[in-house]
């Protein structure tokens, strides 16, 4: 598997990656809701042919130019999760053109409007709702303008309202399972609630939350018609941090060659820094930060996490491991070992590339 590595190198587990795809399938199936995936993690044709190969139809994009890619490998059905960008709407026509079904998220009257003018299609949007994370969407208490927005919708000639989107991100800092069950709770009480109250507006709305923690965890989702998870795929330490996933269910970890020792500091120098890891970034339980694991490569994958050693210090394509004196007498000059990322979408954005363990390339957006 690392012969012929001599840079940083992404590399995929088919085998974990499958498995956890169809996990989330399974999950779907129990809860009752329709798995979407996001594709933002992997941005791959290939890896997108193994989900319709498994019956995905409908898949989530994180961008317009992600959307470009996955229409030209011939999917027809995709949501756009993020807030609508006027600047983008010759693409959106386009894509209505070509017989996409095409859905985008609004958070204003004023998309409302400058869509209803210049789409040349109809279109299906989503109402995305903040349920207390921060980032994006109408803050749920905006009963009134949650409703207008729906109302103006409704008497657009080109847009149907088909749902109220959520991501409720704030999973991602919880501090336990039971908090992003707790999370859920909160954004799928507000989300019914508000669906209630359009009602008068439309029937047939759909509810879809997306993000991997809450998908994964939370077993009552009643009142969820759709998922949208992403990170799933791969998982990584965020995820295993969060009692998310287990360790041996992270399917990506980064080749780096190791090119320098420094025994008077217990320091390694490997081949790979923030243009490869991003700087995402964890605490140990010293509060001291770290930006991936050490694990040792192996012909059918890689060892678990080694304890004694993680990715201290990163710039942009230095990496600096922390490791003990036992390690620093085994690992030598010339090896390849293998970091398991923070942030497994950014990883496999910077990267730009997948190697298989049997040693097939993988393209990526």
């Amino acid at each position: 598997m690392i012969d012929g590595i001599t840079r940083p190198t992404l590399l995929l587990d088919v085998k974990k990656m499958e498995s956890n795809i169809d996990n989330m399938l399974a999950k779907a199936k129990q809860t009752e809701t329709l798995l979407v995936p996001h594709f933002k993690t992997h941005q791959s044709t290939e890896i997108g042919d193994l989900f319709k190969s498994k019956g995905i139809n409908a898949i989530t994009v994180s961008s317009i130019a992600m959307a470009e890619y996955f229409v030209d490998a011939g999917w027809k059905d995709i949501t756009v999760a993020f807030p609508f960008n006027q600047l983008e709407i010759q693409s959106v026509n386009k894509f209505l053109d070509q017989g996409v079904s095409l859905k985008l998220l609004i958070t204003d009257l004023e998309s409302v409007a400058f869509l209803s003018d210049h789409l040349t299609s109809s279109l299906d949007v989503f109402i995305e709702i903040d349920a207390g994370y921060g980032r994006s969407g109408v803050p749920a208490k905006e009963n009134e303008l949650i409703s207008e927005i729906a109302l103006n919708v409704s008497n657009s000639k080109h847009l149907n309202l088909y749902g109220l989107y959520c991501h409720p991100g704030d999973t991602y800092h919880a501090e336990s399972t039971v908090e992003i069950e707790r999370i859920w709770s909160d954004a799928i009480t507000k989300l019914t609630s508000l669906k209630g109250d359009l009602n008068s507006i439309s029937n047939y709305l759909k509810i879809r939350i997306g993000d991997t923690p809450g998908c994964s965890i939370v077993k009552d989702m009643t009142g969820v018609d759709e998922i949208g998870p992403g990170n799933f795929v791969f998982f990584d330490l965020v995820m295993n941090h969060l009692n998310v996933c287990e360790e041996d269910e992270i399917a990506v970890a980064v080749a780096c060659p190791l090119v320098a020792k420094y025994p008077e500091r217990n320091e390694i120098l490997i081949h790979g820094g923030a243009v490869h890891f991003s700087k995402d970034h964890l605490f140990d339980n010293s509060q001291q930060k770290f930006f991936g694991e050490l694990v040792i490569l192996q012909p059918d994958g890689w060892s678990s996490i080694i304890e004694g050693a993680k990715l201290t210090s990163i710039s942009q394509e230095h990496g600096i491991l922390k490791v003990t004196n036992e390690l620093m007498d085994v690992l030598n000059i010339g090896d390849i070992v293998g970091i398991l990322p923070i942030h497994s979408c950014l990883t496999a954005n910077l990267m730009g590339s997948y190697l298989t363990l049997e040693g097939n390339k993988i393209a990526h957006m």
